[in-house]
């Protein structure tokens, strides 16, 4: 007797795997730097893991994208971020699943200059301390 196999569906990916695996995509460190001619943007994105000091070069008009893990997993809590404001504009702060958040620069003006995301304790007197530091270099298009 032949059962005959009928061809696999092809359906579209649900909504929450589309948007996994988006996410996945966005933080892979080598996805940051895809052309713009293959699909990719010029925006940079940097996973601020491990060390306190980073560097970033991207041009006028993109997005800095800082990911760094949420310090209130080690009792601190984010105290702010100092940057020059005519180089760069802070457009948001993006809390992340995982207990991850994204920081949002945007490039404002050539030059170089020091952003500086700072954290402290919840405790009468604590003052703020530099959590990550990344130094950028913003060239004109």
């Amino acid at each position: 007797m032949h059962i005959p196999i009928p061809p696999p569906r092809t359906r579209p990916l649900p909504l929450f795997a589309t948007l996994t695996l988006l996410l996945l995509l966005a933080a892979l460190p080598g996805c940051a730097h895809m052309p713009s001619m293959l699909g990719g943007s010029e925006d940079t994105v940097l996973i601020l893991d491990g060390e306190q000091a980073h560097e970033a070069t991207l041009l006028q008009g993109r997005l800095l994208i800082l990911d760094m893990r949420n310090p209130s997993i080690s009792g601190y809590a984010f105290a702010g971020a100092s940057f020059d404001p005519e180089m760069l504009r802070l457009d948001g702060i993006v809390q992340q699943p995982g207990g991850r958040v994204r920081y949002l620069f945007r490039a404002t003006n050539k030059g170089e200059s020091d952003i500086q995301i700072k954290i402290k304790k919840d405790e009468p007197g604590y003052r703020p301390d530099v959590y990550k530091r990344v130094h950028v270099t913003i060239s004109q298009q």
